[in-house]
């Protein structure tokens, strides 16, 4: 049974859905990741709250009061200082006393100055040798005068990316709510150099990059043959006792399964997109399982209750345990391991399973179109070994 909590985080997705159009943007929220380095995102104030532009997404904050406000999906929170132009965010998804400070200021004026370089390029993290794979990739376009783009790895994207290249000196952040990330290189013979990647005030590496093609997504998708017995799996309730779920299909119906973490900013951009699945094909029945970092019952369900009511969730979301790959796996009698998050499941009423292992969100692009059209095809064809 789906638990769910009213008070007021269901009031702030209400007033958010009630918001009209957002007045000009004059201001600009600055994270401070350590002495030098910073995360700069045009903010505007719309009646009780902040609205983010990160990107190609806008993200919107409700106060809770005079001086608090929720970050949507993830939760955590924005708290200012008296005068409100110093801050503190908190990130409720790691320890208590994470937290990153930021200041709001007048919108600064930034521009690139010199070529802005397009294209994709291949990275490499830390010290790894470049004779090696790849580990991610690199994707900068040049849209309305600003820079934008994201890093895409073999199974997800750090999502919305934007900044600026100043001379062949690129500079750009993204913030989901959860993550903060910022990149810095230097460009060089079309190859990025001298590269820092920060995530939050918690993590940086070195990276580095070279001109590459597109990865090509060729939507190999494993299949499998599962029975009755293997898809009837154990997740736990609000007790935190045991129960049992069947996944077995009607006749005509497909059962698409969303393996997810609510700490997962490609999980969040799944969800979206398998909810616009549903509406378009009727025949399918949506069952989320979600793996969690916290462990006590009541904490994972008040989560829960604040995911689905923020991301409009109408599906039935189980809890099948601790935040890991190798706990995902036991759930499922079918599967021999669980790549990433999200992992989706799509079974077809013959027994035959269709394993799709992690997301290209929204910012990557054609990458994110190819996927839609795979979910479709997952969905609508009748899939047997």
């Amino acid at each position: 049974m789906r638990f769910r909590a009213l008070g007021v985080f269901g009031l702030v997705l209400f007033a958010a859905c009630a918001e009209q159009a957002a007045p000009p943007i004059d201001q600009e929220i600055v994270f401070i990741l350590n002495d030098s380095t910073q995360a700069n995102f045009s903010i505007s104030q719309q009646n009780t709250g902040f609205v983010l532009q990160n990107g190609g997404e806008a993200m919107r904050l409700e106060s809770v009061n005079d001086s608090t406000y929720v970050v949507p999906v993830f939760g955590g929170s924005w708290v200012l200082d008296t005068g409100g132009s110093t801050g503190v965010w908190t990130d409720s998804l790691r320890s208590s006393d994470y937290h990153v400070d930021f200041q709001i200021q007048p919108q600064a004026t930034r521009s690139n100055r010199g070529e802005v370089p397009q294209g994709t390029w291949d990275v490499w993290f830390g010290d790894t040798d470049t004779l090696q794979p790849a580990e991610a990739q690199l994707d900068l376009t040049l849209k309305d005068g600003l820079l934008v783009g994201t890093i895409r790895t073999p199974t997800g994207d750090y999502r919305f990316f934007s900044g600026t290249c100043e001379e062949g000196v690129l500079h750009m952040q993204t913030y989901d709510g959860a993550h903060l990330y910022c990149v810095e290189a230097q460009l060089m013979n079309n190859r990025w150099v001298h590269g820092q990647f920060y995530s939050g005030n918690h993590y940086h590496t070195n990276w580095s990059a070279t001109p590459g093609e597109v990865w090509v997504t060729d939507g190999v998708v494993e299949l499998v043959q599962a029975s009755e017995t293997d898809l009837l799996i154990n997740s736990f309730n609000a007790q935190g006792d045991p129960i049992q779920v069947s996944l077995v299909p009607l006749e005509n119906e497909v059962v698409v399964v969303d393996i997810l973490g609510t700490w997962c900013p490609n999980c969040m951009d799944e969800v979206r997109l398998l909810r616009e699945l549903r509406d378009n094909h009727p025949h399918i029945r949506v069952v989320s399982v979600a793996y969690e970092r916290d462990t006590l019952p009541n904490d994972v369900f008040r989560r829960l209750a604040f995911y689905e009511t923020q991301l409009d969730i109408d599906w039935e979301v189980y809890w099948g345990g601790r935040a890991s790959k190798s706990v995902a796996a036991s759930t499922f009698p079918f599967l021999h391991e669980v790549i990433s998050f999200p992992t989706t499941l799509f079974i077809h009423p013959n027994g035959t399973v269709a394993i799709h292992s992690g997301f290209n969100g929204p910012a990557t692009g054609a990458a994110y179109e190819q996927e839609k059209l795979r979910f479709n095809r997952l969905v609508a064809t009748d899939l047997s070994l």
